[in-house]
This record gives C-alpha cells, structure tokens and sequence, in this order.
C-alpha cells in the first residue's frame, strides 16, 4: 500500500501547481458536481445512511478537497439542467438504471429537458467523468446518445475476483504516476456497444485471459478505462470502484483526482482514438 501512498501524494501535490494567476484563479474556479441517483441497482459505495453522505462521497470530498476542489454531492435529478450546470467544471456521475424515473432510490429523476442540458453542456466543454455503474445508465438495445457519450453500456460481471490491469497510454494525465500493471480485486464489467461512436481513446485494459471464471477469457484483454472527446468535451470512465476497499486506495482516488485535471481543462493529453490498435 505503500506505493499507493506515494503515487497519491505525488498526484496530490501536482494539483497545486498555479495554471494562471492565484486571482484569476479564484475568480474562475468551479466546482464538481458528484452524481449518484440510482434508479437502478443502488451500489453499496453510493448507498446513504439517513443523512449522511455515502462512503464514495466521502472519500471523493476529501480527496479533490486536497486538490483544492470542491465537490457537491447529490442524487437529485432535478440539478441536471442547463442553469445548475453553470456551476460546475466536472460532472462525476456513479448512477444506474433509467435516470428519467424515480427508480430504486426514489430521489427525483432527471427530466427529458435535463438529459438533453448535460449532452450540451458536455459538447460546449464541460468535462465528465463516468465510474463503474456509469455505463448502467440511461442503455438500450440499440446505443443511445447516452452510450455514445459514455463509451459503452453494461453488459454483465461475474464474482468478484483479482485481475491484472494494464495501463497502455501511461502518458496520459490519468494514468501518470500508476504502475504499468497493477492487481487487485474488484467487480469486473463487460460491456457491449462499446466504441459505439468510434472515438475511444483506450487508457488501460483488464487482463481477461487470464482470469478464472470462463465468461471472460474470450478475449485476452477489454478496456477497462478509456477516454474520448465528445463536440469540445472530454469524457473519462473507469469501471473500477464497485467495492468499498477500492475507494479508500490512494491510487484509485489518485486516478479521478487526475482524471478531473484533464476534464477540467487543466492538463493537456489527447484523446486520439486508439479502440482499433487494440481491438479488431
């Protein structure tokens, strides 16, 4: 866990190196917007307890707060909407199911007016980040506007078990600071449609070959973070961050940390599609 440590606190200490002047800076700085409404399966990590913030809002508070970030937290569809995202740099978004409805949570649903808000809002800058249940949302049998943006849609998972990750743009602001591969336990998504609208920058991929259960060694690798431009947007997923133990790693945190870097607009890294060099 050391090297975890290490890459965080490296990550961390980047952040505030001064882009612009420190007024200009004040003066411009917008916060993050952590979305979380389940409409369908409510993941443990996003679960609150009465009034309390879950534990993946937690952790994520406390880890832009070091970036100097602030982050809202909230399951309320009715903040997805063109004046609320004025607000906001980043959207963050660990939500499930059919966002336009109540769904399993019973916060308020997104509206139609509000889905069409973010997909403009992201085309005109705005950054978004997707985590794991991301890809859970807002799918179809045919890709949506929404899996187009996002990259892919949920297909299934298996048990949870260890697998290796490869990082294979280690240059890219994200995935600075990991190592080339890495192992660790988590539930693992195979998705469908992915690549739908043909941009995806692959970041890093699951070594499925070689994991234990047959339903992923049909192919020896998926993506399993990637990156994409969506009109002047930027778009990241990782489908990492299903278990609670998967949050609370510094490298894990240390990923969206940068990941919101290059959302942002604050480091460069090109999103060149690469889909086709890995996967014919």
């Amino acid at each position: 866990m050391n090297i975890f440590r290490l890459i965080l606190i490296a990550t961390l200490i980047g952040a505030f190196v001064p882009m612009i002047s420190q007024s200009a800076e004040k003066e411009s700085a917008k916060k993050v917007l952590y979305f979380t409404k389940s409409a369908g399966f409510e993941h443990s990590v996003v679960k609150r307890e009465g009034d309390q913030f879950s534990h993946s809002e937690r952790i994520l508070k406390d880890a832009f707060a070091c970036a100097g970030v602030e982050v809202v937290c909230s399951k309320d569809g009715g903040l997805i909407s063109e004046e609320s995202l004025k607000d906001f740099d980043t959207v963050i978004l660990y939500t499930s199911g059919n966002l336009l409805e109540k769904g399993t949570d019973g916060q308020p649903a997104i509206s139609e007016e509000g889905v069409k808000a973010l997909f403009e809002w992201v085309k005109n800058g705005g950054g978004l980040i997707g985590v794991h249940a991301a890809t859970d949302s807002l799918r179809d049998e045919e890709p949506t506007e929404y899996t187009k943006m996002i990259g892919g849609a949920f297909l299934t998972h298996g048990k949870q078990e260890y697998a290796n990750v490869r990082v294979v743009d280690p240059e890219f602001p994200a995935m600075k600071g990991l190592p080339v591969e890495f192992r660790m336990i988590d539930e693992w998504y195979l998705h469908n449609q992915i690549n739908a609208a043909g941009n995806m920058h692959v970041l890093a991929v699951l070594e499925s070959g070689k994991m234990e259960q047959e339903m992923y060694n049909k192919s020896e690798t998926v993506p399993v973070m990637w990156a994409s431009s969506y009109g002047k947007g930027r778009v990241f997923y990782t489908a990492l961050g299903h278990r609670e133990d998967v949050w609370e790693m510094p490298l894990f945190q240390g990923i969206l940390v940068q990941a919101h870097k290059w959302t942002s607009g604050q480091l460069e890294g090109d999103p060149k599609p690469n889909f086709k060099d890995f996967f014919k």
